[in-house]
Parts: structure tokens; sequence; C-alpha cells
């Protein structure tokens, strides 16, 4: 999961309620109060909010944007301090099953979707590395040296996710036998332009990647195959290769789903058809990324570029 994982209180609220937009509304919005959903700094994930957001407030509603990290978004959910997210990715399993079984937290569905996460080199990495996408191509030492660099001691190279995130790269590592060193950047955005960087000089590189993603899904790059995952594999280390350590697998693939506090949801049903309407693309996502990587857009920004530009497709879901 590449999204933070300490656990933090909600922090300040990043926008108070925002002036109601035109448009025609869902019979009525049953309440002004606010919809408080969170933003997680994630660009993907600010970008499916605020989308939703916008859409909200197109139907009478006012929103409330509350900065948190991805975990704390959860138990906010719970608690009722948030009433929505309509951006949670599917590889946090035990976080979503923790949730829906609180009693107090529903899955509306799907907004469509398709997340993959693990690691990614560029294509001509493929000839430094014969047996690519397989990950035991990495255990050959020619591949190892042609991936090292003098201050990684003889292992490969591997550019990792920010410090705070969590993509089980150590227990990986450890459990399948790599040599390699992980090189961590200081945010997302510098992972992504450091790989970016990368390949336009064509310079041998492994590192961390996800779709849906501008650049990692554009295909100038291709996943390592790991062993596909089973929940077992984070929990019993005689599943898989190594029998006595977890984590000899890929992180699961799946989509993003919606989760909603069924106090709200009974409170204010038009939401909750709302959001079960509410269809986005990876093609959408990777568009609202590239939006803010490369166009300096922030996520409100990037999502009412979207909303502009795609009538068509979101005003049947207000009817």
């Amino acid at each position: 999961m590449r999204f933070p994982l300490s656990s933090v209180t909600l922090a300040s609220v990043l926008c108070a309620s925002l002036c109601v937009s035109s448009g025609k509304a869902l019979a009525a919005a049953e309440s002004q109060d606010p919809v408080r959903m969170a933003v997680v700094s994630a660009p993907d994930a600010d970008f499916i909010t605020n989308v939703f957001g916008s859409l909200l407030k197109k139907a009478g509603y006012n929103i409330q944007y509350v900065h948190t990290d991805y975990t704390a978004q959860f138990t906010a959910i719970e608690l009722g301090d948030l009433e929505i997210s309509p951006a949670i990715w599917s590889s946090s399993p035990e976080l979503i099953a923790a949730a829906l079984a609180s009693g107090s937290v529903t899955k509306v569905g799907s907004v469509g979707v398709k997340i993959r996460e693990t690691w990614w080199y560029p294509n001509y990495v493929a000839e430094l590395c014969p047996g690519l996408p397989d990950w035991k191509a990495l255990k050959n030492p020619a591949c190892i040296k042609a991936l090292s660099n003098p201050e990684t001691d003889g292992k490969i190279n591997y550019l990792g996710t920010p410090a705070d995130f969590d993509a089980d790269d150590e227990r990986r590592i450890a459990a399948l036998g790599l040599d390699v060193h992980i090189t961590l950047p200081g945010t997302m955005a510098a992972m992504v332009a450091t790989m970016q960087g990368a390949v336009e000089r064509k310079k041998p590189i492994i590192g961390f990647g996800f779709v849906p993603h501008w650049l990692y899904g554009s295909g100038v790059g291709t996943f390592i195959d790991f062993p596909p995952y089973e929940d077992a594999c984070r929990s019993d280390p005689a599943w898989g290769i190594n029998p006595n350590l977890v984590g000899d697998c890929a992180l699961p693939t799946g989509d993003i789903i919606e989760l909603i506090n069924n106090d709200f949801a009974k409170r204010e049903p038009n939401v909750s058809g709302l959001l079960k309407r509410f269809v986005l693309t990876n093609d959408d996502v990777a568009w609202g990324i590239l939006k803010q990587d490369k166009g300096g857009l922030t996520p409100e920004a990037a999502a009412a570029e979207w909303i502009s530009e795609n009538e068509k497709k979101w005003s049947p879901w207000l009817q």
C-alpha cells in the first residue's frame, strides 16, 4: 500500500464549507450541513475526492475537505468525523476490513478504476536483466551488477517510496533473498521525477510504481512479476517459497472503492445514490495526476477542469 501508515489524529480543516455551485440538484440536498471528505496529499486520491466533491456542490451540498493521512480517515469515517471517502485503494485490506467490521461503515461500490502497485522498470532495463519481468531475474549476478552503483555496496539500487509509506519492500527483499538496497525519495513527486529523469537518460534503474499513473501506465516500462498475492502471504510464514518469513509475494491488485458512514447514509440517501453512479476510468485518474505533476495544477483545479470538459459524462449522474 503506497499511502502513509502512521496513525495520526485528524489534522486541520483544509477548506471550510465551499460555495455552492449552480447545477441540477439531486432531487434536493437533504441538508446544508457540511459533507466532510479527506484529502491525503496523494494526487490520485485527492483528484477523485475533488471531482466527487464538485458534483456534490452542483447538487446543492456544502463540502469540507479535511486534511489528514490515509490511515486516519478510516477511523474518522467510523466515528462520523468524516462522511465519505470515494478514493480507497483495495490494497489496504486490513484497514478496509476493520472499518467494515465496526458496523459504522458501508462499502458503496467501486469507482471503476483498476489498480496495481509493485516494482517497475523502464523497458530498456530488460536488456540488462534477461528474464524480466520475472522477479528471479533480479538474482542474476549480471543483473545485480548492472543495477548497482558505488553507494549500494554491490546491491541493486531500488528507488523506493517516501519513508512514511509502506510498500512491503523490506519484507519482500528479505523473504525472497534479494540483494537490493532501497533508496528513499523524500516525496512522491521526487520519486516520480527521479524515475522520469532516469527514463529520459536511459539510466539503469528499477523502482516502485503504480497505476493509474501517466508514467507507470504509459507503456515505457513494465511491472515486475512477483509471486501472486494471497492473504496468507502477510500472516503465515509457511505460505510461499520462503517457509520462514512473510512477505514473499506481490502487493494485491484490485480497484478503488467508496466508503460511507452509515448514519450519514441514512440521513442523506441521495448522496449514496450519487456515489453509486460515480464512475471514473484509469485514464481519467492518470490525466488528473498528469495535470498536477506536469501542469502544476492543484487537485481542486484539476478536478474543476475535468468537470468542465466532461459534462456529458457526469450530468446524468445528477438526475
